[in-house]
């Protein structure tokens, strides 16, 4: 029969104190196996003052300080969700299913969307075109001129000049102004440091009637023209000012059947011009 320390039940073959492990002088013959662990069904030590459990009987109490320690059967073995009042038939019920299918439809929705097998608007990149910036100086008129006829005395002159070179008329495309609008605008913000460069392959992000628009963005400065916009005597004499800006620089036309412009002016009276032809 083995035999066991009298202060912490350690087992020790024979009875030959003291204790190798707590140093007690006396030894006691067991009656059963001693338990380390503190198994279900096992035993424990219960602390007589306070209920804390220990594993051995190693006083004093690791929670109180007291000194009476109580041999007493383990606590039964139960299920892990008996403490939060759920079964693990609750997990089969209807509304649990449910969201398991949501999160797999989730989960392989992302997974074809990052493999390329379809697209998703907040993924793989805009779903439309980007919003035409705020940019300093007028976009509506300048020096007593309405920028917006100007902008058709553009067009006008430039198909006046297109003919002349044999190049076919363009016609007024509104999706393509919008387009012109942005790039033009974006240009302006950034010279001006007050915004980021236009993206050029942002147009392609505006329903255009084509596919491969030809891109013209240009700037005419006051010494260039030879006077400020408020001494141009109407919209029509500004106008064809840019387009010979545009010519005499040596510029081809682009081929196309559309056109859309923009024409602002910034505080320090330069023009900015952007034409989009598709």
């Amino acid at each position: 029969m083995e035999w066991r320390c009298e202060w912490c039940e350690k087992p020790h073959e024979e009875n030959d104190p003291p204790c190798d492990n707590c140093g007690h002088g006396s030894f006691e013959k067991a009656v059963r196996q001693v338990n380390h662990e503190v198994v279900p069904g096992g035993t424990v030590w219960i602390c007589q003052d306070c209920g804390r459990s220990h594993q051995r009987n190693s006083p004093p109490c690791k929670r109180c300080g007291g000194a009476d320690l109580e041999l007493r059967e383990g606590p039964p073995e139960t299920d892990p969700l008996d403490e939060i009042g759920t079964r693990w038939l609750d997990v089969l019920e209807p509304k649990y299913v449910a969201g398991y299918a949501v999160v797999a439809l989730l989960l392989g929705v992302l997974l074809l969307s990052v493999a390329g097998l379809i697209s998703l608007p907040t993924l793989g990149g805009p779903d439309g075109p980007p919003p035409v910036p705020e940019a300093p100086g007028s976009a509506d008129s300048a020096g007593g001129l309405s920028l917006a006829e100007v902008e058709d005395a553009y067009v006008a002159e430039l198909n006046e000049r297109r003919q002349a070179e044999g190049a076919g008329v363009l016609d007024r495309n509104a999706t393509s102004d919008e387009a012109a609008a942005y790039y033009n605008k974006a240009t302006v913000a950034a010279v001006a440091g007050e915004g980021e460069r236009p993206d050029r392959e942002a147009i392609t992000r505006f329903a255009l009637p084509c596919d491969r628009p030809t891109l013209v963005s240009y700037r005419v400065a006051p010494e260039r023209t030879g006077q400020p916009v408020s001494e141009f005597q109407n919209e029509t004499a500004l106008a064809t000012t840019l387009v010979d800006s545009y010519v005499e620089r040596g510029n081809a036309f682009s081929d196309g059947d559309t056109v859309g412009v923009d024409v602002h002016v910034a505080p320090d009276d330069t023009i900015f011009v952007t034409y989009v032809v598709c």
